[in-house]
């Protein structure tokens, strides 16, 4: 006679209790929230300017690689260009910077001369050769270097500036500024801080 068979038992499983959040729980994680939003929201717009600020220092940094370039190929001569490019207003008949500078990055229309926090006056249009262009450029030139040596300028010369005090390009200006056809048009500061690149390589920021 053969053994019994075992039975087999089953385990019946316990149902899961799913605990949720109580009124008082949830309003203080509501609470708690509110109260981070309140710290964090009005540094928002400090850090975003400080960004936008820091990825203006980098282009500044990038276009600076290309002056040197420029001035190693024409003995220590800056760029011969104009403030700004068309179509601001400009007495000079000279070519723009990012023209003049156009071999030593990826062409005229590189992004590095656009400031992150410039809303107007990179995109400004114009028409020329009957097609519509744009400026091109957040930045001013400082003529007084246009085709010439350091120690030729006024800076050093008569003002006994050194490079790490002269300015090359710098954000432009904040105010109101006129195109070659007289429209005026209204330009705010790009960040808190003025960014300038000066003779010497080094980038900072001026408030202005």
């Amino acid at each position: 006679m053969s053994p019994p068979k075992p039975k087999l038992f089953l385990r019946q499983s316990t149902p899961r209790i799913v605990r949720g959040f109580s009124l008082i729980e949830l309003l203080v994680s509501i609470s708690i929230i509110a109260v981070l939003l309140g710290i964090l929201i009005p540094t928002l717009p400090r850090v975003m300017d400080s960004a936008r600020r820091t990825a203006c220092q980098a282009n500044m940094h990038s276009l600076w690689q290309a002056f040197t370039m420029h001035l190693h190929d024409n003995a220590d001569r800056f760029p011969t260009a104009k403030y700004m490019p068309n179509p601001w207003l400009s007495a000079d008949e000279d070519p723009s910077l990012p023209s003049a500078l156009a071999s030593y990055l990826d062409g005229e229309e590189s992004k590095v001369w656009k400031c992150p926090g410039d809303n107007s006056v990179y995109e400004i249009e114009h028409q020329s050769d009957g097609r519509i262009k744009i400026g091109g450029s957040s930045y001013v030139y400082t003529v007084a270097l246009s085709g010439r040596t350091i120690e030729e300028t006024f800076f050093f010369r008569f003002l006994k500036m050194q490079p790490t005090d002269i300015p090359v390009i710098s954000d432009y200006d904040g105010g109101e500024f006129e195109t070659q056809e007289g429209k005026i048009i209204q330009v705010d500061f790009f960040h808190n801080d003025r960014n300038f690149l000066f003779a010497d390589g080094r980038v900072g920021g001026i408030n202005p």
